[in-house]
């Protein structure tokens, strides 16, 4: 049995358009999590009315992408569902998705697994399949923007995007961190599926890339892309990776990576044009770069108590 967790913030017509695409899938043995997260004019509510097979769970404040997530794992994980979904309501499934991502985790043996997904509408440009984890706790995804290919090999990966991420209950269950949290809830959004990628591989999990089980995905819909909000947790996030999850001797080094990493982008978008990317830049926002750098760093030191925590669990 399977459970797919979907988060609703103030995102209606893009749930909805997800939950419609769930209900032409070809599967069935599925449960469907609506996780809403305090949304205006009872978004979660009217979902339900119009999908009345979801369970939904109704939050009293915005918990974030961890939070969020974390409140229908737990739901699921209780109702003794074998494997978890993740998926982004900002996504479209394609009518196979469920059953070859299934299919291709139980071929391979793995504990996780990402779908391959793509960008909508420009559904031919790969927007993730994989995170690799660099130097400096940030993420990577070596196929980005790159066109799909024909390849339908499954191959190891190293952390499954949580945009359309599949998990065993036995893998989790393991990796849990006190008050029974799944995604570690200081990340809130973003990076926090790597987080959990750096600690499945360290208990030996194995993760794959279903290339067969595809999802399209409009990306950043609800804080819109590189606002303020979305580049402060970016930046805040990369270094809890570090202060969490690497030997001491190693956050420096990252740090020096960090800023070669930054002077080479800086370099780049001087002299050279910026390739345009599928973006939704209708909601790119203008954000202080320098304010970012202070703020994170002012968060890291506000919450060293609960971070020092985590770091044991």
């Amino acid at each position: 049995m399977v459970a797919i967790i979907i988060l609703n913030w103030n995102g209606f017509e893009d749930t909805r358009e997800c939950l419609q695409s769930l209900r032409q899938m070809h599967d069935t043995g599925y449960k469907v999590v609506l996780v809403d997260n305090a949304s205006g004019n009872s978004e979660g509510m009217r979902l339900k009315q119009m999908f009345p097979e979801v369970h939904l769970i109704q939050n009293d404040s915005n918990r974030g992408f961890a939070g969020g997530n974390n409140d229908g794992i737990r739901w699921a994980l209780q109702q003794g569902f074998d494997h978890i979904i993740n998926l982004n309501n900002d996504c479209i499934v394609e009518p196979q998705w469920l059953g070859s991502l299934v299919s291709g985790l139980q071929t391979s043996g793995a504990d996780f697994a990402s779908s391959l997904i793509t960008y909508y509408p420009e559904t031919h440009l790969v927007c993730s399949d994989e995170n690799m984890l660099l130097p400096d706790g940030s993420g990577l995804v070596i196929n980005y923007c790159k066109s799909v290919q024909q390849e339908k090999r499954i191959r190891p990966i190293f952390s499954a995007s949580g945009a359309a991420s599949l998990y065993s209950a036995a893998c989790l269950e393991a990796v849990k961190l006190q008050d029974n949290q799944f995604f570690d809830e200081l990340y809130f959004a973003y990076l926090e599926d790597l987080d959990l990628g750096i600690r499945l591989n360290s208990k030996g999990f194995r993760g794959v890339c279903i290339p067969d089980a595809v999802v399209y995905h409009k990306e950043s819909r609800a804080s819109g892309y590189r606002s303020g909000f979305h580049i402060f947790h970016i930046e805040k996030n990369r270094i809890l990776n570090e202060l969490l999850n690497y030997p001491l001797w190693l956050i420096p080094i990252g740090e020096l990576f960090y800023c070669i990493k930054t002077l080479v982008r800086i370099s780049r978008n001087l002299f050279f044009k910026k390739e345009k990317k599928p973006r939704d830049v209708g909601k790119l926002k203008k954000y202080n770069p320098l304010s970012v750098i202070i703020d994170s760093r002012l968060w890291i030191l506000r919450n060293i108590s609960a971070i020092r925590q985590d770091r044991r669990d």
